[in-house]
């Protein structure tokens, strides 16, 4: 907060005890505030809003760059070494702050094509077909221009920082991707080279979930109706005697030494928003989950729900270096104060430079419309129908403007590739380890443990090196470029089609890493199918409980998952209120 300003009106654990509230909300995350804050609308109504984290809001957690993945407040949680990738430790990392991961991704805003949400309503969802989700994305929206909305959260696209952009976008025309359509419209094409959507504001600052649904006035403004309570852990649901009638929560403070339980109970409904990895968890300690897993800790079976921690799934993520001039990357800042400071001053003053940038292009493709022999796209398919269930992009090729490995290759100075799975087969697991809430419970992504996964990233890999070849040789990019530490770049392969598929398995092998993209642990389906709630959000076999939150997505989604969430916790708002309304 700036000096001299109102403190954010937050409660403590303590100065919550034994209060009653129509609404409890666990996670005040992405999701989270967008429920709190829609529910919050109604002032005759009482909602809390739990978080774990604090409110850890400073002037350098809202700079865009500064912001991803730094911060006091990121945690990293060990992952379950998996056979398919030589049993490599690898880690997820999320933010335990107001705001959650929103505070530190990507800012990437992406809602995945129209036949994505049509897969929703194969799957046995009809009403989260794209015809009823899409007015929600227009509410979470706040767009200027063509298709000018009014919605909570700030999302536009920049001019970008690096030259590189330009001639990878000659490059991605001549492989015959279309390189001129918009993202995310109506009509948009499934594939292509896109400018991204980012979540900043019109002052080219971080628009967070917190600052989006939460602001100060209006949390200033609410705040006896709406309590937001901070380093607080829920260590479990509260139930009525006997029965499957959830009647509030138990939490603790973060920081208390008593570690004495505090009961705080709801009239209406607890909705968990604590994200893919922690609702799971609640569920399991409360006891609802797989009975065997509950019984190994003796825990009190209150609902046998396997699908509860099942079905986790990440997009998995394969880098490909390339060597480019120094000031057309992030390198430079990062290894010079001098220029450092010029960046910030850039920033602080006009606004503009890298600090204010992030991912902002990417490449989406089908690689089943791709030419095994010329890596390029068919002819006739440039501009594929994103209503098409067969159209949906498997692949993303993030664009990023630094080595994401500085620590691996300190002296490069390159752009990474990130090629992306983004229809993922492999899933895995969230079991708790312990009775302890404030342990982290044993997570296993499952990457490559589906076949179908590797195909997707040999596919995706090989057309990346064609792409990169292009750029080097024939976009007129002005300065030596190469592919460095690649898969080949060992044995000597001259070009793209010289490198063996197992030499690219063997790459991808060694170098995949998770994405933090999890969701899908307590998907929507069917209860006797491994689905954990229905198509309003209601945990099955349990009464006045539900969940929104990535955790909910019956499957994955086919580019950055935060839109998603932002638009189910949207309807997840618009449910609970038409539940009680009137009543």
């Amino acid at each position: 907060m700036w000096p001299f300003s109102r403190k954010y009106p937050l409660k403590s654990a303590e100065q919550i005890a034994a209060n009653e509230y129509d609404y409890i909300i666990v996670g005040g995350g992405t999701a989270g505030c967008a429920v709190a804050s829609r529910l919050s609308e109604d002032s005759t109504v009482s909602v809390l809003l739990i978080e774990k984290g604090d409110l850890h809001d400073r002037w350098l957690s809202r700079i865009p760059l500064a912001s991803v993945v730094n911060g006091s407040y990121v945690v990293r949680q060990s992952v379950k070494p998996e056979a398919a990738t030589d049993y490599r430790q690898s880690h997820i990392t999320a933010a335990e702050a107001l705001g959650g991961n929103s505070r530190i991704n990507g800012m990437i805003y992406t809602r995945s094509v129209p036949a994505y949400y049509h897969q929703w309503a194969q799957l046995g969802h009809p009403t989260w077909d794209w015809d009823a989700v899409q007015p929600y994305f227009s509410k979470v929206e706040h767009r200027r221009g063509c298709g000018a909305s009014s919605g909570a959260v700030h999302v536009r696209s920049h001019v970008p920082t690096t030259k590189v952009y330009d001639y990878l976008k000659t490059s991605a025309e001549a492989l015959g991707l279309c390189v001129n359509a918009e993202l995310d419209g109506p009509a948009s094409p499934s594939m292509g080279y896109f400018n991204l959507r980012l979540t900043i504001d019109e002052n080219g600052y971080r628009h967070s979930a917190e600052r989006a649904y939460l602001p100060y006035d209006l949390a200033f403004q609410r705040r006896d109706s709406l309590h937001i309570c901070a380093s607080t852990v829920v260590e479990r649901l509260d139930f009525s005697q006997g029965n499957s009638i959830v009647t509030g929560v138990i939490v603790q403070p973060v920081h208390s030494k008593s570690k004495r339980d505090v009961h705080i109970r709801a009239r209406r409904e607890v909705i968990l928003c604590a994200g893919a990895i922690y609702t799971p968890q609640i569920l399991q300690l409360s006891g609802i989950g797989p009975e065997s897993l509950l019984m190994k800790h003796s825990i009190a079976v209150r609902h046998n729900l396997p699908g509860v921690g099942g079905s986790l799934v990440d997009h998995a993520l394969v880098p490909l270096f390339i060597d480019v001039d120094p000031h057309d990357t992030l390198h430079e800042m990062a290894r010079s104060p001098f220029q450092a400071l010029r960046e910030f001053f850039s920033f602080v003053v006009c606004g503009n430079g890298w600090l204010k940038s992030s991912v902002d292009r990417a490449i989406f493709i089908n690689t089943a419309h791709l030419n095994r022999d010329t890596m390029t796209i068919l002819d006739g398919n440039w501009g594929l129908d994103g209503s098409r269930q067969e159209d949906i992009p498997n692949i993303e090729i993030m664009i990023v403007p630094v080595n994401t490995k500085l620590e691996t290759y300190p002296d490069n100075t390159s752009i990474t590739f990130q090629i992306v799975i983004n229809q993922p087969f492999s899933t895995g697991l969230v079991r708790i380890e312990s009775t302890d809430p404030t342990a982290c419970p044993a997570i296993s992504l499952g990457i490559l443990s589906d076949h179908r996964d590797i195909e997707a990233a040999r596919d995706g890999l090989r057309f990346s090196l064609h792409l990169t070849e292009h750029f080097t040789e024939c976009s007129g990019y002005p300065y030596p470029s190469q592919v460095t530490n690649g898969p080949g770049v060992q044995g000597g392969a001259k070009g793209w089609r010289d490198i063996s598929d197992a030499d690219l398995d063997e790459y991808i092998k060694q170098n995949i890493e998770p994405a933090w993209h999890l969701t899908s642990s307590c998907r929507m389906g069917r209860q006797d199918e491994g689905g954990v709630v229905d198509d309003e959000l209601r945990v099955h076999g349990v009464k006045n409980l539900r969940i929104s939150d990535a955790s909910v997505l019956p499957i994955i989604t086919s580019a950055h998952p935060m839109a998603t969430v932002y638009m189910v916790a949207e309807r997840c708002a618009d449910f609970v209120k038409g539940t009680w309304n009137g009543k």
